[in-house]
């Protein structure tokens, strides 16, 4: 079997063995196709950088806020079962943290500024330690001034090895952002817009791949190439197409899936969200064909994402088998006969009809709270920030080692990918039709007038936040959190 390798401008293979040589955690340069391998310093350093983007006939200089001054951040890699050893320095001007999105941690290494640490101020550090118990794709980020921080850079890929590796010739990481940019070609910092935070969110007009504006990337004929999808986007949902491809998606939000063909109904990848597939290029693809891919999601608006190049020999005759579904995570099954059923309702925004919430401790009308910023409401009531969610009773108390059905209903006019920290939940109904194979996730994309039943055992005492990923949501009210324990 092929050793499993990430790619250094598709002209070096690099094997994960050589990746984990050098410790428990490995790394390489913030643009993922590119840079050396090199043990991971034992710090991550969120601080200002710059990023050169060329986009078409433009030189794009854009100022903006990284980890190690680099967007997407350096891609960390650990095993199944292994440990993250790492310390945050905030060289920004504001307090920050790094939430570790879809890893089950303890409470405490959550990056929650207020609900379970301490933020992070102007030159301070903060230690994480934490086992990945889950393989699959995740990533990180901060969860202080989410919209501004995550809109400026800062966000980078967590991935977690299989014991048992997929077997394909290569893979490859694929974070996607996008970047609003002015007329001046600089990224436009107005990211408490009313507007964008009462209606769908802030869209960019710039789409990069792993910091680059439509990235080419060379394949060989016959290649087997795992493709590893993460979007960072503020609001942006994603839906890919791969014409002239095969393949199959095999994991969502780093949970293994029965594997399913390419094509049918799309496949949403919504703010926070992942998904994997395994790409097979043609046997029979002549040198210097290309095959585009594009993000197909919205109405008119067809987004070339990166092409893949063919060069190269052709690395096999004969076309592989699908794939096999991979193992599944080490979860706590959730037992539905008793379960107990709570009801989240999300409420307000543009067109929502939302009368009034119950804002901290005071009732209001909606004009009101649109001049305090706020628009969106959890069962009637909006946190006003987390100090408050910490301060405050919490949406629901529950009970340590019981099975949980959240119903979440939508009843504003526009799509939700409702993101719940520190466990993972299956899907098991949508608008009350039960799902034939109930697929595991941590962030789910609740459509208007969508009744969305997850299940879960709540096994991980602590605070834990539930949210909407389109992070001008967060700003205006869409953030809650649950106590188990």
């Amino acid at each position: 079997m092929p050793a499993k390798t990430f790619l250094k401008n598709n002209s070096r293979k690099i094997s994960r063995r050589d990746l984990l040589k050098a410790g428990t955690v490995a790394a390489i340069t913030a643009a993922i196709p590119a840079g050396d391998v090199r043990s991971a310093p034992p710090t991550l350093v969120a601080r200002f950088g710059s990023a050169t983007i060329k986009a078409g006939t433009r030189s794009l200089d854009l100022p903006i806020w990284g980890y190690d001054g680099e967007s997407p951040g350096r891609p960390l890699f650990v095993n199944q079962g292994g440990i993250i050893d790492l310390s945050l320095s905030n060289q920004l001007l504001e307090d920050t943290s790094i939430h570790w999105h879809g890893i089950r941690t303890p409470n405490k290494m959550d990056g929650v500024p207020f609900v379970t640490q301490k933020a992070v101020p102007p030159g301070g550090h903060f230690q994480y330690r934490f086992a990945c118990e889950d393989a699959g794709t995740y990533w990180y980020h901060p969860h202080a001034n989410s919209a501004e921080q995550i809109g400026r850079g800062l966000f980078g890929p967590l991935i977690v090895w299989e014991e048992k590796p997929l077997p394909v010739d290569r893979e490859l990481v694929w974070m996607v952002a996008d970047w609003l940019i002015g007329k001046d070609d600089k990224v436009s910092h107005n990211y408490a817009q009313m507007h964008d935070n009462s209606h769908a969110g802030r869209f960019g007009n710039l789409i990069t791949v792993n910091g680059q504006h439509r990235p080419a990337i060379d394949a060989q004929p016959g290649e087997r190439i795992r493709l590893r999808i993460i979007n960072a986007a503020s609001a942006r949902i994603l839906s890919f197409d791969f014409p002239g491809l095969s393949g199959w998606w095999i994991a969502l939000d780093g949970q293994p899936i029965q594997p399913r063909g390419l094509g049918g109904n799309p496949l949403y990848i919504p703010p926070g969200g992942r998904a994997d597939l395994v790409l097979d290029v043609p046997i029979e693809a002549k040198s210097g064909a290309v095959f585009g891919v594009a993000d197909a999601t919205y109405r008119n608006q067809r987004n070339k994402l990166a092409s893949f190049r063919i060069s190269g020999k052709q690395v096999r005759s004969t076309a592989l088998a699908a794939p096999k579904k991979m193992a599944d995570n080490p979860h706590s099954q959730p037992i539905l006969d008793g379960a107990n059923l709570k009801t989240v309702t999300f409420e307000g925004g543009a067109m929502g009809g939302l009368r009034s919430a119950m804002l901290d401790d005071k009732q209001m009308p909606l004009r009101q709270l649109a001049g305090k910023g706020v628009v969106w409401a959890t069962n009637g009531k909006i946190w006003s920030s987390l100090e408050e969610i910490a301060r405050q009773d919490k949406l629901f108390n529950l009970d340590l080692g019981k099975t949980y059905v959240f119903r979440l209903q939508n009843k504003t006019a526009f799509p939700h990918p409702i993101h719940l920290h520190g466990h993972s939940f299956q899907v098991i109904a949508v608008n009350g039709k039960k799902k034939a194979v109930p697929e595991w996730r941590d962030t789910v994309l609740v459509f208007p007038d969508e009744k969305v039943d997850i299940a879960f055992v709540a096994d991980n005492p602590g605070d834990w936040l539930m949210h909407c990923h389109v992070l001008g949501h967060v700003t205006a009210g869409m953030i809650a959190a649950v106590r188990v324990g």
